[in-house]
């Protein structure tokens, strides 16, 4: 019986460790996407305590539930140029929670066809102190950005 040299072995683990979308060490959370519709809007203290919104989903997928869902400052979605509003369908990919809403890595509403990423996938958000977009190209002419917006062009593009 022939055995695979251990760079290949290596290999083999380190691939299934990326591709599975999961990791806990360094920093990282579970990630999960969850696609459903917009219940409800609303706003709530945030990291750096900034008052972000909120989305109530009911969500069909994986398994059919509500959840909440953290995304950011009013002032990061206004500068991206996305808008949610009762009765929009979205997909998202969020970071998994046991309490509390879930913070949102990347959001697409489908019914609008925009998209934007607000974290790393370290969970930092894409906006300073103050609640400025830093994570990119945002609305041309405004606060030095050049470029699409972000998700257009050149975007992350839509949860998967």
């Amino acid at each position: 019986m022939m055995r695979a040299p251990r760079s290949t072995w290596f290999v083999l683990l380190l691939t299934a460790a990326t591709c599975s979308g999961v990791a806990t060490a360094g920093g990282h959370s579970s990630l999960a996407v969850v696609e459903g519709t917009v219940l409800e809007v609303g706003k709530q203290p945030g990291e750096g305590g900034l008052e972000l919104v909120t989305v109530r989903l009911s969500a069909e997928r994986p398994d059919p539930h509500e959840l909440e869902l953290l995304l950011a400052p009013q002032s990061v979605l206004e500068e991206t140029g996305f808008t949610v509003q009762q009765g929009d369908r979205l997909k998202a990919r969020i970071f998994t929670t046991d309490e509390g809403p879930a913070a949102v890595h990347k959001v697409l509403n489908l019914s609008q066809n925009s998209m934007v990423r607000l974290r790393t996938l370290r969970r930092i958000p894409l906006w300073d102190g103050s609640g400025m977009w830093q994570g990119g190209p945002g609305l041309g002419g405004q606060g030095g950005h050049h470029g699409p917006k972000h998700g257009q062009q050149g975007g992350s593009g839509p949860p998967r």
